[in-house]
């Protein structure tokens, strides 16, 4: 794919603002946060960005994987369904959209079989944080919209979509050995190193898909994770460099 204009939703957050400062000088982007305008509200302002563009990213949602539907639903579903058609109407070739672990967070209890792409979804996880036992079911549902809405649009609108379920990307300089301990060793499994990150990222803009969509999951090459790489270098070649065991 030789993509030359990028345009980055959520540019600001913690996963948007490094894939900016990774991109700029190579690619021409187009950052969208929330100054330019709120995207669970329809408004050509922020809809005429879209024109020209090659690829979106989108990174932009409430990241708080606890929150309720009252917080979710603008950031996480409408926003989502007005990004998809934004990109289709500006007849941009590819959308990345950044879904979740926690669609297979079911798989956490159970039988520890690998989990690939290929398995039924099974939305919601339960984790310690913030001083508390937390669900992230709502969270986990709309990732899931979001994927499905991506197959739609890649089936009816001619758009190559790529969900990718992203591990964890933890904020600032995403240490493994800086890791807050109490989330506890499914989500040590599943880090996603910075490096790595961005590595993804590259392979999501640049691969020649077979399909007009796919799923992947993105982790770093993490020692005795059950998330499965394979079907991601199958789909997009990527290959992960960092271990979270070799990083601590």
């Amino acid at each position: 794919m030789n993509q030359r204009r990028v345009l980055i939703t959520g540019a600001a957050g913690n996963l948007g603002s490094k894939l900016a400062e990774h991109c700029r000088g190579s690619l021409e982007l187009v950052l969208l946060d929330k100054p330019d305008g709120d995207l669970s509200v329809w408004d050509e302002r922020w809809v005429s960005r879209f024109k020209g563009v090659d690829a979106v990213v989108h990174l932009a949602g409430d990241p708080v994987a606890y929150h309720g539907w009252d917080e979710l639903t603008g950031p996480n579903v409408d926003a989502v369904l007005n990004v998809f058609e934004a990109t289709a109407r500006a007849r941009a070739k590819r959308l990345i959209f950044a879904s979740s672990n926690h669609v297979m967070g079911g798989y956490q209890d159970g039988e520890p079989i690998p989990i690939t792409t290929s398995l039924p979804p099974k939305p919601g996880l339960r984790y310690f944080a913030d001083g508390a036992d937390r669900f992230s079911g709502p969270y986990a549902a709309a990732k899931l919209f979001g994927e499905r809405l991506g197959q739609h649009y890649a089936a009816t609108r001619g758009l190559e979509v790529i969900a990718v379920r992203i591990g964890w990307v933890w904020r600032g300089a995403n240490v493994a050995s800086e890791l807050p301990a109490e989330r506890g060793e499914w989500f040590r499994k599943m880090w996603l190193s910075d490096r790595d990150f961005l590595l993804l990222m590259d392979c999501c803009l640049t691969a020649e898909l077979r399909e007009p969509f796919v799923i992947v999951n993105g982790m770093s090459n993490n020692s005795g994770m059950r998330w499965d790489l394979n079907g991601t270098k199958a789909a997009i070649g990527y290959r992960a460099q960092d271990d979270v065991e070799w990083e601590s």
